[in-house]
């Protein structure tokens, strides 16, 4: 994959070598910590690497320069048994964490990146999780959660194009079905889901009902990255970053998202990552997209200009998400129905379109699937990002 001056980018020499999961669940009986460094493990040995060939690492950092992380007494060059070269704990998860350790291995800062995170042992008998009450000045005093922050922006699309609650309906069925069969998933075997299902749930903020927003969980996820040269000596198929771009329109959950603002963030990202990889979004076989509502993921097909704007549940009815529909979306059930765990959330899209793309993605496998698109965030938060991934 070239510029067309003829030169290759730098990310077009990187792959991802390893992923890999812990459990999920509702709350498991261990910490942050060792969740995380679980699941940086067994990425490592899915990779045929040992924590001996790490030298970066994007995660929340307790070590010198870090933030706190329990126990807040040790950190992942102690962990590791040996020094770091490169450190990132900026927003190490997702598509801006495999950028990120993208980048400093392709500038020579580290040989081999490990992006990691999750929680465990954090989530209590209350039935809103603790990260979706912002604790600002600006919406602590109102209560104001995450996702009426979300709503705000739904409420206007659905008063100026009045979609077809159906139709919509269906976007959160499909993919919540994909987690009913996928058995790593939190909600595996409790479906299947109908729109009738969804609603008929009951009402959360207008115009979400239960079955319309994501999970709160607890697990992890981690990743692995390096360079193609050294990818091609280890076991498994690399996954090569063809592109990336993200939007920061502004501090997420302090000013309330304004429709015309946030409707279409991620279009200028979107352009520019398919711009790098010199493909178009008809490209995408499997879409892993952040859906922490409904609304969010048909905004998301719109903003890739994939149909109209006040198009998209029409659309996607038409066209069908499902592992049979032309857009396969969310195929290991997603936020919604596979497991949210908060600081490894995001990295869960990355790991479900690498195991996609190596065709181990086992009752969810979209088969041929050459090419994966991942974002994360969205309108209510006030961020976008995006990142385009093919097979070695």
């Amino acid at each position: 994959m070239s510029t067309s001056g003829g030169q290759t980018h730098p990310l077009h020499r990187v792959a991802i070598v390893g992923v890999a999961t812990t459990e999920m669940a509702r709350r498991l009986d261990t910490t942050s910590a060792e969740i995380s460094l679980r699941a940086a493990l067994t990425a490592l040995d899915d990779a045929g690497l040992t924590p001996a060939d790490v030298d970066g690492v994007v995660a929340r950092w307790p070590g010198p320069g870090g933030t706190v992380f329990q126990p807040g007494s040790a950190d992942w060059a102690e962990v590791f048994g040996q020094p770091l070269r490169w450190v990132c704990d900026t927003y190490p998860q997702g598509v801006p964490g495999a950028l990120d350790a993208a980048a400093a291995v392709a500038a020579g800062l580290c040989e081999v990146a490990l992006v990691f995170g999750g929680q465990a042992g954090v989530m209590g008998a209350a039935g809103v999780a603790d990260y979706t009450r912002p604790d600002n000045e600006f919406l602590a005093c109102w209560g104001s959660l995450t996702a009426a922050q979300f709503a705000l922006v739904a409420q206007v699309y659905r008063h100026r194009f009045g979609p077809d609650p159906e139709q919509v309906a269906a976007v959160a069925a499909t993919i919540r079905n994909a987690g009913h069969r996928n058995p790593a998933a939190v909600m595996a075997g409790r479906g299947p889901y109908t729109a009738a299902d969804v609603l008929a749930s009951p009402l959360v903020t207008e115009p979400f009902r239960l079955l319309d927003l994501c999970l709160a969980t607890e697990g992890a996820a981690a990743m692995v990255i390096t360079s193609i040269e050294r990818a091609r000596d280890l076991p498994r198929p690399p996954v090569t970053i063809l592109g990336g771009g993200a939007e920061w329109h502004r501090q997420q959950y302090v000013n309330p998202p304004r429709y015309e603002e946030v409707w279409p963030l991620g279009a200028d990202a979107a352009r520019r990552a398919f711009g790098l990889a010199g493909l178009t979004p008809a490209d995408v076989d499997v879409f892993g997209l952040y859906d922490i509502n409904t609304y969010e993921v048909i905004r998301q097909f719109e903003m890739l200009g994939l149909c109209g704007e006040g198009e998209g549940a029409a659309y996607l009815a038409e066209v069908g998400i499902g592992l049979g529909g032309g857009h396969p979306t969310n195929t290991d059930g997603g936020l919604l129905s596979y497991a949210h765990i908060g600081w490894g959330g995001p990295t869960l899209k990355v790991v479900e379109a690498v195991r996609q793309l190596r065709g181990t993605a086992g009752g969810g496998q979209v088969p041929g699937a050459e090419v994966a698109l991942v974002t994360g965030a969205g309108s209510g938060a006030q961020y976008h990002n995006v990142m385009i991934l093919g097979r070695g």
